[in-house]
């Protein structure tokens, strides 16, 4: 089982490859995601349980689908 922690982690991970990729600082990223840069800190070190709207508007400033983000996530999950 997949524990909450995990999922928050491989949220972070993702979010820092895919705005490194994009060659964005955090500051950058937060102002195209109309979010704080602290939270952008957060959100990549696992530290904070990033929303649904949270997660669109991210993956919105990453120019991608929120189901890209998501499908990059899972990448850090072995499923059945």
């Amino acid at each position: 089982m997949v524990k909450g922690n995990e999922i928050q982690k491989a949220l972070g991970k993702t979010v820092r490859e895919l705005r490194l990729a994009n060659n964005l600082s955090q500051e950058k990223l937060a102002e195209l995601a109309s979010l704080d840069r602290s939270y952008i800190s957060e959100v990549e070190n696992g530290n904070k349980t990033a929303s649904i709207i949270t997660v669109f508007k991210i993956a919105v400033a990453l120019d991608i689908k929120p189901s890209q983000l998501l499908q990059k996530m899972e990448e850090y999950f072995e499923f059945n």
